[in-house]
């Protein structure tokens, strides 16, 4: 064991060694002692360098985060707001047993659930009528004011969305085809229906409605390109009857198969000459049977552009193809009474894209024993329309519609009439103002020996023997939603 004083003596011994180290190292490498102090020196300045690039580059960042947050964040933070209270207006409609109501596309109410909806919309058109006929037996100036339609309609689906309905009910013509001299205006049903979603595509249709024949009669009263549909489509078209509909819809075809009570335009309805519009008691004197086909190909663009007439700014290229055929035959009228029969066919072709519309049909009915006296009535009609938008809410259109009955036995008409027209879409379809002139070079027949002839009061149209001798201007506002 070292004592206390070899301790001391070592602890001596080193530190003299180490100061000699010290000393040493200190006087003789001076100059490296410098240069590393200069080293160090650089160093810190390289650090304070990059830490004020550094500061700067967050002062920028800063800014543009700034920038962006005041610009599209606040727009999402805006958006993000509204649907926020709009699910708030949500929440706060839920009424009774879960019951919600708003607006989307039109006024609504829905269970929570989803199995009911009803939707409830409405449509006015306001018109003024001038008709001038070049005639010394009636006045020649004719003309006023007339709530042509008002009606609300209720739609929906019940118990699951495979089950959907419709009624539309309201004021208007009582006669709207002109099939008798009637200009009564009154209450009215124009469609009341209720179908069902089959398997494989299929649907079935029961109640009254649109007969599937001519393309102008399945675009609906508010999705018309002219004031109204053409005189032609009026007479050759087949209207509204009841009956049932199935229905085929695939990606690019859809098949309409119809069995019904007929059609009255050609007064093939005994039935309608007491009451013009169906619906009609069943064992009222109407039709044998009745029977309408219709298919239509989608050569391009999708179905629903096609629920109307026109076609707005930036909206895409579509072409439809339709072609249709219908056959009845009348219940016997008397003893003698023989039973009327009546075909016809259509087709039509319609072309839209970005604020460009076209048009054409043609239609042809044969009628079999319309009169006893009368054993054969052909009836013929085309229309060609076309329209192009000149601003975004302006578009411009004309029309020819041509046609009529050949034999002279049921007034031979040559009705031969070009319209031109603007609409104004003030806020699309649900209000507009439509204006359009119509100047008929052929003549309109009255009706005879049983014919309901051409004349159409709705359209403006009066009987006229002369050619060349008619015209009428029509503007209209329409509501609808």
């Amino acid at each position: 064991m070292l004592s206390m004083n070899n301790i001391a003596k070592h602890a001596i011994t080193m530190a003299v060694v180490v100061s000699a180290l010290f000393c040493g190292t200190l006087f003789a490498q001076p100059i490296d002692i410098q240069e590393q102090l200069d080293a160090l020196r650089q160093r810190l300045d390289d650090v304070q360098s990059d830490t004020e690039g550094m500061r700067n580059e967050l002062d920028e960042l800063k800014v543009e985060e700034l920038d962006w947050l005041t610009k599209e964040r606040a727009d999402e933070i805006r958006v993000l707001v509204r649907e926020v209270l709009a699910d708030a207006d949500a929440r706060n409609s839920l009424a009774g047993d879960g019951l919600l109501g708003g607006w989307s596309d039109g006024f609504f109410l829905a269970s929570s659930d989803g199995r009911f909806k009803l939707n409830i919309g409405g449509l006015m058109q306001q018109r003024f009528l001038q008709n001038f006929v070049r005639s010394d037996v009636q006045d020649r100036w004719r003309g006023g004011l007339e709530s042509t339609r008002t009606r609300l309609n209720f739609s929906g689906h019940v118990f699951d969305k495979d089950t959907t309905f419709l009624v539309q009910a309201g004021y208007g013509y009582l006669d709207p085809n002109a099939v008798l001299p009637n200009f009564r205006i009154a209450d009215r049903l124009w469609d009341a229906w209720i179908k069902f979603k089959l398997d494989g595509g299929w649907s079935a249709k029961l109640g009254v409605f649109m007969l599937p024949f001519t393309r102008e009669s399945l675009v609906s009263d508010e999705y018309q390109l002219a004031v109204d549909r053409s005189l032609i489509d009026y007479r050759l078209g087949l209207a509204r009857s009841q009956g049932v509909e199935f229905t085929w819809a695939g990606d690019a075809t859809r098949v309409f198969l119809a069995m019904s009570n007929g059609s009255i335009t050609l007064r093939g309805v005994p039935a309608s000459q007491t009451n013009p519009t169906p619906p009609w008691a069943s064992l009222q004197q109407d039709v044998e049977w009745s029977f309408t086909a219709r298919t239509e190909f989608l050569l391009e663009g999708r179905w629903g552009q096609f629920n109307q007439f026109t076609s707005p700014p930036g909206s895409e290229r579509g072409m439809l193809w339709g072609v249709a055929v219908h056959a009845q035959n009348g219940e016997r009228t008397g003893r003698v009474g023989l039973k009327q029969d009546q075909v016809g066919i259509t087709s039509d072709f319609s072309f839209h894209s970005d604020g460009v519309t076209f048009f054409a049909s043609g239609t042809f009915h044969n009628q079999k024993n319309l009169r006893a006296t009368i054993p054969n009535g052909d009836w013929v009609g085309y229309v060609v329309q076309a329209s192009t938008y000149m601003t975004d809410k302006t578009e411009y259109f004309v029309r020819f519609a041509s046609g009529g009955v050949l034999q002279d036995s049921l007034g031979n008409d040559d009705v031969n009439i070009l319209t031109n027209g603007i609409n104004w879409y003030l806020d699309g379809q649900g209000l507009k103002v439509t204006s359009d002139f119509g100047w008929n070079f052929g003549e309109i027949s009255g009706g005879a020996n049983g014919s309901p002839g051409m004349a159409n009061s709705m359209l403006g149209w009066r009987p006229q023997i002369k050619q060349s001798a008619q015209w009428v201007f029509r503007t209209q506002l329409q509501l609808a939603f």
